[in-house]
């Protein structure tokens, strides 16, 4: 969905600066503003002061000038330096402590546009990508965008005043900076290609080199790498990347070597501290046409000239890079979900047939269906499992089912409707759901069982849903109950479950799940409990669902003697369906896999 970076213009780049700048407007305007203005009373008032007022103090010293107007010019100059000081200091503390909070909005904002992306996005590696370096990037970047257009505002005001010192001195003074100035441009323009191939080159290298030696030193990889030899290719891996990281460097360096030292002795030697100083004492001693002071306060101005070119040289550096993230920021600004928040109908009250008629579903990117033509009804209260080897299209068909995804063909209906002609966040209130790949967050117990804001009204409903999940011995054993701190991310007094634990508070959330719900969905969320706990888990499930539609997801077959009727799915299709009687009897590929694994279950 995104341009490649290069295909941005300059004008591009430089409208998504601004863009960057009147969005930060938006939030605060009066703080960029006020920063802008800082900018330019600094930029201005230095150059004023090195220039013009160096000029009347140095001529009224060397002339006659009065006593008393020489103070005063002195103490002009001083409260002009002590002004200036402060407005630096305000510029440096002040308005970066601004721009925190600034920036902290703006990615409350982002995390707001997050949580109406649609799940398929997370698919889409390119959109992804978007995303991460949008957000990763967002604190740095409005600070970015608002200190380096104000500097290039301040610093055109800067040159403006120089070029009018120098004007009243000798026009041609102005055509050493902008010699500088153009050569710089030149050669920083290269330095920064070489650079990025550098970068890029090294970037790679360096990842893998991190990767080998990450493993080493985190406690998950520890036992494996103490008890086998897996070191030894990532001891290799790391030196090969080392040496990438050493041919890249060969490569690029000594070109970067010998452009810089061109740069540098062009603009900042010839140009700067020799070409300026010179001409202007071939002006004041051999044709005694300037005085000293006229010497010094153009020496100030050409070299205010060049420093704020080489100052707007390197923000047309920075342009580029604000511009290439203000791209992708659009992007992630302009994005309208399809699913996520849509608007329609609200489902009647109580349970309803959910039918599949001709299903199929493709991943972005993709060339091939991972569903394919799945065609079933569930009917209210029916207990159904859905089965398959790993890769079978499962989890998929459940996403589908909850409306995370679209679907690629066919039509999926509840209650007679098609789910997209539903508002989603209505249409998922009929639905609770428990994934094999739950999370549990650094959180009180209560808040990771009811998934919100936690309330004294809610303590009875927190431990019975609990108490369903089969967690009520470990319940008595923590030290605040319900509201024991989880996890150890934010306090050494937090409390880390274990697998089977934590999987049973993930589950509590179905019998804690909202009134409106008529479909419970168990995508394996039970894979880290042995088979008598998963036995017993999935029985105390279905007693307690009442009237509900249970959809069980699994590839272990545990649960399916429980259930009214049994899908099983093979590369995206549906295999075989019946009763656990059925299937059996048909003696196919369920039998197969029932007879491999009964070892493990309760009959």
């Amino acid at each position: 969905m995104a341009k490649k970076e290069n295909d941005i213009s300059i004008k591009r780049i430089i409208q998504n600066a601004f863009f960057m700048i009147k969005y930060a407007s938006h939030y605060d305007k009066p703080l960029i503003t006020r920063i802008m203005v800082l900018f330019i009373l600094s930029k201005a008032g230095k150059a004023i002061n090195d220039t013009f007022i160096l000029k009347m103090i140095i001529n009224g010293l060397t002339g006659k000038a009065e006593f008393s107007s020489m103070i005063v010019l002195l103490l002009i100059s001083l409260v002009l330096v002590v002004c200036l000081e402060w407005i630096n200091q305000l510029i440096d503390e002040w308005s970066k402590a601004k721009l925190i909070k600034l920036s902290g909005t703006i990615q409350r904002d982002l995390i707001e546009n997050n949580s109406k992306m649609d799940l398929i996005c997370y698919d889409d590696p390119e959109y992804y990508n978007t995303y991460v370096i949008v957000a990763g990037n967002a604190d740095t970047a409005i600070e970015q965008t608002v200190m380096v257009v104000s500097k290039t505002i301040g610093g055109i005001v800067a040159l403006g005043i120089a070029s009018a010192m120098i004007f009243t001195i000798d026009p041609l003074l102005a055509v050493f900076p902008i010699a500088g100035f153009t050569v710089n441009l030149l050669t920083r323009f290269k330095i920064e290609q070489l650079q990025y191939s550098w970068d890029v080159a090294n970037k790679t290298a360096i990842r893998k080199a991190n990767y080998s030696q990450r493993v080493f030193y985190q406690p998950e990889y520890a036992k494996e790498c103490k008890l086998t030899d897996v070191k030894v290719p990532l001891k290799q891996q790391f030196d090969d990347a080392l040496d990438e990281a050493t041919a890249a460097g060969k490569k690029y360096g000594p070109k970067l070597t010998w452009i810089s030292l061109i740069n540098w002795i062009s603009v900042f030697t010839v140009f700067s501290f020799f070409a300026i100083p010179a001409y202007l004492g071939y002006l004041a001693l051999v044709l005694r046409k300037i005085a000293l002071g006229d010497v010094a306060s153009g020496n100030n101005a050409s070299n205010y000239i060049r420093s704020n070119l080489n100052e707007i040289n390197f923000c047309l550096v920075d342009f580029q890079q604000i511009g290439q993230y203000a791209e992708k920021f659009r992007q992630m600004l302009d994005y309208k979900p399809v699913i996520e928040k849509a608007d329609g109908l609200t489902p009647a009250e109580g349970a309803a047939t959910l039918a599949l008629e001709n299903v199929s579903f493709r991943y972005p990117h993709s060339e091939k269906d991972t569903l394919c033509n799945i065609n079933l009804e569930i009917k209210p209260g029916e207990k159904i499992a859905i089965v398959g080897e790993n890769g079978a299209g499962k989890t998929t068909f459940v996403k589908l089912l909850m409306r995370l995804y679209d679907i690629t063909s066919g039509s999926i209906k509840y209650g007679g409707h098609d789910i997209r002609e539903y508002a989603t966040d209505e249409y998922r209130k009929k639905i609770g759901a428990v994934f094999q790949d739950y999370n549990i967050y650094a959180a009180s117990l209560a808040e990771n069982v009811l998934m919100r804001k936690v309330s004294e009204e809610d303590a009875d409903t927190v431990v019975k849903a609990l108490e369903k999940a089969d967690f009520g011995k470990k319940l008595k054993k923590l030290p605040d109950g319900i509201n024991t701190q989880l996890t150890k991310e934010f306090s050494e007094e937090g409390t880390n479950l274990s697998g089977g634990e934590s999987q049973k508070v993930a589950i509590s959330r179905i019998f804690a799940g909202s009134g409106d719900r008529t479909i419970s969905i168990l995508d394996e969320p039970s894979s880290a409990l042995d088979p008598v706990s998963e036995y017993k888990l999935n029985k105390n499930l279905i007693e307690n669902a009442k009237n509900d539609t249970i959809i069980f997801i699994s590839h272990r077959l545990s649960t399916t003697r429980m259930a009214d009727r049994i899908y099983l799915f093979e590369q995206g299709t549906i295999k075989e369906q019946g009763t656990h009687d059925e299937l059996m009897a048909l003696n196919g590929r369920y039998r197969e896999m029932f007879d491999r694994q009964a070892q493990n279950y309760i009959v």
